[in-house]
């Protein structure tokens, strides 16, 4: 067994860093969604961001916002099939 194969047999980790973080902290996290295509990882970001769990100025926190609002893509309003 070689180690490339070991490596595939472990389940990933989630990796989150402890709530509250900083704005630079939270754009650099969202870098690495964005470049990784982790879609999770940028949804804990969004999640942290309106709840209000990162710490930084007004100006900072706007933007992080926009940017947020940029690369998520909004649900779309489709009734569940169970709806009658």
């Amino acid at each position: 067994m070689t180690i490339e194969f070991w490596r595939t047999l472990r389940p990933r980790r989630v990796r989150r860093p402890k709530l509250p973080i900083r704005v630079g902290k939270a754009q650099q996290v969202l870098s690495s969604a964005i470049i990784c295509s982790d879609h999770e990882l940028a949804s804990w970001i969004d999640l942290a961001v309106k709840t209000d769990r990162v710490l930084g100025t007004p100006e900072a926190l706007k933007e992080l916002r926009d940017r947020l609002n940029d690369v998520m893509e909004p649900l779309l309003e489709t009734p569940s099939p169970m709806a009658p």
